[in-house]
């Protein structure tokens, strides 16, 4: 019998969704631009499954048959949670709220929201679906000891709690609501962070997480990678630089598990703070901790080996700004195949990147062609979006405003910078994001949760 194609599929139901090809602005009327919005239009409705993460693989036989799915909305359908116009910001109604998830983990059920405010970030998964999910993990400290990994699904606009809280003697040995140190789980692995049955401790995971492809090995729907930890284990406070792994198997999955994934783990270095970010030219998850106290070096997780190594930079080379350690967020730039992260020295915002090809001469801090006001102390996100070739930042001093960075082909030269004002609205921020602010490509738009009790907004950049 013969399969169709993707292409099969979408020149059979252009007929269907020809009403829905004005959606959005002027851009679909660009043949690929169309067909690119019928592609996302056609897994939202159900028509057809664009990838072997949506059409779903067998899941664990812990987990509930997935139920079949249900006819979809007309919200959904036509994609109006997304603005229409570049500039534009939405309110997202979601199915349910983040905090609906809870996993009532004995003891810290009031602590959930933790997860996400605590010194915690998340990062986008553009593999759950057609549109993606973005990925919610933390805790850890004095937060919570809940590691449950959450997620908000853009297919349907539900929060979905995809694995379940360590337990621990049904509470009995987490340190008590009233916090006596006294007591804590007897079977944590200092070493490599875990609590007693394998799965890495509640943590603050700052810009840590990040996602492996299912093309370059990861899991049907990709796979949630921490590739060190930091502030484990409340009361204890531990840090590791073994990484863990946690694969996306199917978008039915609930009942998801770690596995510490690295073959080894590096040890000095691991201070408070770090960030990561995804070579997809070398495979590799470059990561650094502890800015402020000028690691003289960049290390790496290898996809191939699962070796955690490091470059050390050359005796003339300038280490990374000595930031506040809890500001630091880290992109990759595949165009111009660099490191870029930002973060706050001083109370300023700071911007350097760093040469992939060339790693051990440390980074560089290029010339901004307007200042961008900084929150003291807190983290400023950024995402790189590819259709403008542009990051564009999220900054707690001004977020009636969005800036777009577009950085040269040489990237020595002067990054111009815009200010995007807002009209009549303002963004909620986070003291610690990580890569919750995400780009969204499948939907054109940010997608964005501040904190745990927020509403979700989608904003369009100007592409």
């Amino acid at each position: 019998m013969h399969t169709l194609t993707v292409d099969e599929k979408l020149r059979l139901a252009e007929p269907i969704l020809a009403d829905l090809a004005s959606f959005g602005d002027s851009t679909l009327e660009n043949p690929f631009d169309r067909r690119e919005f019928l592609r996302s239009a056609l897994t939202v409705v159900g028509a057809v499954a664009l990838s072997a993460c949506a059409s779903g693989a067998a899941e664990s036989a812990l987990a509930a048959p997935a139920p079949a799915p249900a006819p979809a909305p007309a919200l959904a359908l036509a994609l109006d949670w997304v603005p229409a116009s570049s500039g534009d910001i939405k309110a997202v109604v979601t199915a349910n709220s983040f905090l609906s998830q809870n996993g009532n983990l004995a003891g810290w059920e009031y602590a959930f929201g933790k997860i996400v405010d605590d010194f915690s970030g998340g990062v986008f998964n553009p593999y759950w679906g057609s549109l993606g999910a973005m990925v919610f993990h933390g805790g850890g400290h004095s937060a919570t000891f809940d590691n449950s990994v959450v997620i908000l699904d853009f297919n349907d606009l539900t929060f979905k709690r995809l694995s379940n809280p360590t337990p621990s003697a049904n509470g009995a040995n987490w340190v008590t609501t009233t916090g006596l140190s006294q007591n804590v789980d007897p079977a944590f692995n200092v070493t490599y962070c875990e609590y007693g049955d394998g799965q890495p401790g509640a943590g603050h995971t700052y810009d840590t997480l990040a996602i492996l492809p299912p093309a370059d090995g990861g899991a049907p729907c990709g796979s949630l990678i921490r590739v060190s930890s930091y502030g484990v284990h409340a009361s204890m406070s531990r840090s590791t630089g073994w990484a863990h792994r946690f694969d996306f198997q199917s978008t039915a999955m609930r009942n998801g598990k770690w596995a510490r994934w690295s073959v080894n783990g590096p040890s000095s270095y691991l201070f408070a703070g770090a960030c990561s970010a995804y070579d997809s030219r070398r495979k590799r998850f470059w990561w650094i901790a502890g800015l402020s106290s000028a690691p003289p070096m960049i290390r790496y997780l290898d996809v191939a080996t699962q070796q955690q190594l490091e470059i050390r930079f050359s005796s003339t080379a300038h280490v990374a700004p000595a930031a506040n350690p809890d500001s630091v967020t880290m992109r990759y730039d595949p165009e111009r195949d660099i490191l870029v992260l930002t973060c706050t020295v001083g109370g300023k915002l700071a911007l350097a990147f760093l040469r992939c090809a060339s790693p051990e001469m440390g980074w560089l801090v290029p010339p901004l062609s307007a200042s961008i006001p900084a929150q003291s102390g807190a983290a400023h996100p950024f995402d790189f979006v590819p259709e403008a070739d542009k990051f564009v930042l999220l900054t707690g001093a001004d977020n009636s405003a969005l800036y777009d960075i577009v950085p040269p082909q040489d990237p020595t030269l002067t990054w111009t910078v815009t200010r995007r004002p807002l009209v009549g609205v303002s963004i909620p921020t986070a003291y610690v994001s990580g890569k919750r602010w995400s780009y969204a490509p499948a939907v054109k738009a940010f997608v964005w949760m501040a904190r745990s009790s927020s509403g979700v907004i989608a904003y369009r950049p100007f592409l």
